[in-house]
């Protein structure tokens, strides 16, 4: 009769000692933090919120290019040079992405957007069209509320309003409280492109750099950023906050047809915000300025000129 209870107390011990070392591993990857490096071309620059990895190209008006989650400056590429040609470029990576800092708190979209203001003040940058692709939309939404009278344009691309935001079954799993840390510490380059892989068209190559930039995202950083978001977006949905603001900037949202994350009907939200404009991308993903480039351009530069068209008809 002892063996049985003896199996049953090795079996108890065991279970015990599992959740324990789920717990503690939970703890240990919850606290995992990188400094700032230069990645990507660009440079770090130290602010009042973090050190972060900028990348300033151009000259002439001003325009910021904000970054999505799990994503770095990187994902600019295929259109920043062309918009450098004529305008001031600067990119950056968010907090906790590509080469700026990652701490083990903090990740708020008020402070992402208050670390880019504290960058353009770095280069005195007074005046600016911000274009934001998925979360960095949120950001740029943010900049533009804390600074309204700074703001030139805002650009959307793939930037949820609401909450209606839909990731594939490996993000979630990556996501969850005590079996999320478990997973960080086994993810490959195979499952990280497996879960970028929803931000295109199916059979979309997805670029090595972009795999890379994913596997630069800690634990902690991942879970804030993504957290912090959907509470942005709760709290009150984008179309709302920029309609409320004083002047309401100029506006122009950018969709593709077959996004897989956000649905492209979300796009309509943002007719309501006075004077938007909402163009839908047939055939492109999450990310038409990495899967449509030439279509993309071609909206933010006829988007740039009528602001400045708009700006110079205003009366004084």
């Amino acid at each position: 009769m002892s063996r049985p209870r003896g199996w049953i107390g090795v079996a108890a011990f065991v279970i015990v000692a599992a959740i324990a070392a789920l717990f503690v591993n939970a703890a240990l990857v919850d606290a995992e933090t990188h400094a700032a490096i230069a990645r990507d071309g660009g440079t770090v620059i130290t602010t009042d919120v973090v050190p972060a990895n900028v990348l300033i190209e151009g000259e002439g008006p001003a325009i910021v290019l904000i970054h999505g989650f799990g994503a770095a400056l990187d994902w600019w590429d295929a259109v920043a040079p062309d918009l450098a040609r004529d305008h001031r470029v600067i990119r950056l990576d968010l907090i906790g992405h590509g080469g700026t800092e990652a701490p083990e708190r903090g990740y708020s979209i008020e402070r992402q957007a208050a670390l880019v203001t504290a960058l353009l003040d770095a280069q005195q940058v007074q005046r600016f069209t911000v274009i934001g692709h998925s979360m960095g939309g949120e950001v740029a939404t943010a900049v533009a509320e804390a600074r309204p009278d700074r703001v030139a344009g805002v650009v959307l691309i793939d930037t949820p309003p609401t909450a209606a935001v839909d990731f594939n079954t490996v993000t979630q799993f990556y996501m969850s409280p005590v079996i999320g840390p478990l997973l960080s510490r086994f993810v490959t380059a195979s499952t990280r492109r497996r879960a970028l892989a929803q931000a295109f068209t199916p059979g979309f190559a997805v670029p090595e750099a972009f795999v890379a930039d994913l596997a630069q995202l800690t634990y902690t950083a991942a879970v804030g950023a993504h957290d912090e978001s959907v509470a942005f977006r709760d709290a009150r949905p984008l179309d709302q906050r920029l309609a409320a603001l004083q002047p309401i900037p100029p506006l122009q949202a950018i969709f593709g047809n077959l996004d897989a994350i956000v649905p492209a009907t979300e796009a309509r939200r943002y007719e309501t915000v006075p004077g938007a404009s909402v163009t839908i991308i047939d055939g492109v993903g999450h990310s038409p300025m990495v899967e449509a480039p030439e279509k993309t351009l071609a909206l933010i530069r006829a988007f740039l000129k009528r602001t400045i068209a708009d700006a110079t008809h205003q009366p004084s």
